[in-house]
């Protein structure tokens, strides 16, 4: 289902790619979707997790746009840490996403046991198996997200934007 399919007053699970390929211009829906949360016809929620996988995302954006770093732009950094402590609109972009209207959700002990067996029953990765226990702990069954890892989880509605070339979601 496509993002502008979700009905207005839901509670919706917002990933990463979503709030990437909005802030970098690359999908309407997915802008459309973050001003309805806004407006507050949508409440949508982060976890921690998207907050740091964000973070870093636009870290590396910024870093492979101002420096021309192409290959493992993270290696570079790690042992540059000038070009890092002049990096900015990453951190801009991180601050605007957290003063916005997503909710955001906080990581119980407990999610890591349930993103464990999770992970065994669906072959999630870590950080998709902790944000799917965290929506499942707050009774969150739909989410939006350009990928394809949630869409053999029976339990869950997903909506996806519409607007990105196939390439850029893996979908084929």
């Amino acid at each position: 289902m496509s993002l502008a399919d979700i009905k207005g007053g839901r509670t919706i699970f917002i990933d990463t790619n979503v709030l990437i390929y909005a802030r970098t211009d690359q999908s309407a829906e997915c802008r459309q979707l973050l001003a309805r949360c806004h407006s507050r016809d949508l409440q949508g929620a982060i976890s921690t997790f998207v907050v740091a996988e964000f973070s870093h995302r636009r870290m590396m954006q910024e870093a492979q746009s101002s420096t021309g770093l192409r290959t493992n732009p993270a290696r570079t950094l790690t042992g540059k840490p000038q070009i890092v402590r002049n990096l900015s609109v990453y951190a801009d972009d991180v601050r605007a996403l957290l003063a916005g209207e997503l909710s955001l959700i906080d990581t119980e002990k407990t999610d890591f046991a349930v993103a464990l067996e999770l992970q065994r029953q669906f072959g999630l990765l870590t950080i998709d198996s902790l944000n799917l226990a965290c929506t499942r702990r707050l009774g969150i069954y739909e989410i939006a997200t350009a990928d394809t890892h949630f869409d053999h989880i029976p339990s869950l509605t997903i909506f996806k934007p519409d607007d990105l070339p196939r390439l850029l979601t893996g979908n084929r």
